[in-house]
């Protein structure tokens, strides 16, 4: 508890500096085409000194990350109502400590394309995104495309790219449906028709989960396919570039979060049920995440902790687990070049072990994961039946 005191106390003032989120919008309907939120946090990019707590590193502005929020489905006298969104939007991604943390970072800013028409499956909105029964359901025709780098093409990025792959830009889209809601979403890249570059794009709800993929590489944590098994192997050296927040091995010695199972220096507590082995990740079988509930849980097949129904929601909607947040930690330090100038995954990756101490201590991981056994353990999950410990 006291640790999340701790970070409450340090979000409080981030807050209070958002236009909007504990006030209306001023002037929206008359404001320009961008929507610029949190301008004081990265106007002078910055990230927190991981070795010395409550300082900062100045980073260059082109290592500075950017997200832009587009609407789909947005009719022209909606601009307000968008507007809030976009301050919603990125008041809850301040609520995530891998990325609150970093919020000197992260350039937010929104962007007005009204369309004539919602989202639906006739593909007549503005971005063309094809929604059918409350989901995306089509993200990959030209025309959305073309629009989506036509509305990057309109607003000043950081396009940097690793390989054809934009490495410092996310698209997140905002949908409304027929009924005016925002379906279910998707992450998905999307390729430009003129020169092959791939921007990554989170598309419709729960856009910050979508975030999780398009930034950070990681992977839902459900069960899709009941019974499936998985086909995947976790491999033998961790790189930057191939970690993933799902294993393929049970075996204790080889799980990357091994540092967080019960009896580690940040989880001495042998009755943990974080940093163990939870079934799914797309198949049911064969494959396991660190912890029973997460933000990048959700539900599809997903057994209830009692395995007595199908259908349960797992996702946590106010936290990554530890393991998630600390890959999403070390990818924006990559990107912020923290982690040095080798294009090595493995290297980058022996960087970010040599600082995890000192980033386990400034987010007071042991003492959150503390409070998150107490949690658990009010709410039964070490005697569910799912609960598999690393051999």
């Amino acid at each position: 508890m006291q640790a999340l005191m701790t970070y409450a106390r340090r979000l409080i003032p981030v807050l209070l500096l958002l236009p909007g989120v504990l006030s209306p919008p001023s002037g929206a309907l008359a404001g320009p085409a961008v929507v610029s939120i949190g301008r004081e946090n990265w106007l002078h990019p910055w990230v927190p000194d991981l070795r010395r707590p409550g300082r900062r590193i100045a980073i260059r502005p082109e290592k500075r990350i950017d997200v832009v929020i587009l609407p789909d489905g947005y009719l022209a006298g909606e601009r307000s109502e968008f507007d809030r969104a976009v301050e919603k939007w990125y008041a809850r991604f301040l609520t995530f400590p891998a990325w609150g943390e970093f919020r000197g970072a992260f350039r937010l800013r929104g962007l007005w394309t009204p369309g004539e028409a919602r989202a639906t499956a006739r593909q007549k909105s503005h971005f063309a995104v094809g929604v059918a029964e409350r989901k995306v359901t089509d993200t990959r025709s030209k025309e959305t495309a073309a629009a989506v780098f036509k509305a990057v093409g309109q607003i000043d990025v950081n396009r940097s790219v690793s390989g054809k792959r934009f490495s410092h830009l996310v698209v997140v889209m905002l949908i409304k449906d027929e009924g005016g809601r925002n379906p279910s979403g998707v992450a998905r890249s999307v390729t430009s028709p003129d020169d092959g570059t791939v921007a990554p794009v989170a598309f419709g709800a729960d856009s910050h989960h979508e975030f999780g993929h398009a930034f950070g590489g990681l992977r839902d944590e459900y069960i899709l396919t009941a019974d499936a098994r998985a086909k995947g192997k976790t491999p033998d050296r961790l790189s930057l570039f191939a970690v993933s927040n799902l294993s393929y091995t049970k075996e204790r010695e080889s799980l990357p979060w091994s540092h967080l199972a019960p009896g580690s220096a940040v989880n001495p507590d042998p009755a943990s049920v974080i940093g163990v082995l939870w079934p799914g990740g797309g198949a049911e079988h064969g494959v396991w995440h660190s912890e029973a509930r997460c933000f990048m849980n959700g539900g599809h097949e997903n057994w209830d902790l009692a395995k007595t129904r199908r259908g349960a929601g797992l996702r946590d909607n106010t936290r990554f687990c530890f393991w998630c947040e600390e890959i999403l930690v070390a990818k924006t330090l990559y990107r912020t070049g923290q982690l040095g100038d080798s294009t090595d995954g493995e290297v980058l990756w022996k960087k970010w072990e040599e600082l995890r101490p000192f980033y386990q201590k400034a987010f007071n991981v042991a003492a959150r994961i503390q409070t998150q056994n107490q949690k658990n353990a009010q709410a039964g999950v070490p005697n569910s039946p799912l609960l598999q410990r690393p051999p």
